[in-house]
C-alpha cells in the first residue's frame, strides 16, 4: 500500500487580478485525482520560528506518484504560471505515514 503525500503551499498574493486565472482553474486540475483539501488559508499560529508570509494551503494525495503526476501535468503547469507571477510562493511535497 502506498503512503499518502501532502502538497504544502505557503503563498502571499501580491496581484489579486493576476491570481484569478489560477483560482478559477486549479480545481479542474485536481479533479482526476483523489485529493482531500486539508487547509486553505485560515489562521496560522507560529510556535517556533516565523509564521509563513501569507496563507497556507495543504492537499492530501493518495500517493507521492499521484502528487507528482498532478504537479507535472500540462493542465496544472498551464495555471501554475499565473500563481508564480501573482504571488510569492514556497511549496513542497511531504510523504505521509
Amino acid at each position: 500500500m502506498s503512503k499518502p503525500a501532502y502538497f504544502v503551499l505557503e503563498i502571499a498574493i501580491h496581484d489579486e487580478e493576476g491570481m484569478k486565472p489560477y483560482l478559477e482553474n486549479v480545481g479542474a486540475t485536481i479533479a482526476a485525482y483523489s485529493v482531500v483539501p486539508l487547509a486553505n488559508g485560515g489562521s496560522v499560529v507560529p510556535l517556533e520560528g516565523e509564521a509563513p508570509n501569507g496563507k497556507v494551503v495543504m492537499l492530501k494525495f493518495d500517493s507521492m506518484e499521484d502528487a507528482r503526476s498532478w504537479y507535472a501535468s500540462p493542465a496544472y503547469q498551464e495555471v501554475l504560471k499565473h500563481r508564480l507571477a501573482a504571488a510569492d510562493n514556497r511549496s513542497y511535497f511531504v510523504e505521509g505515514l
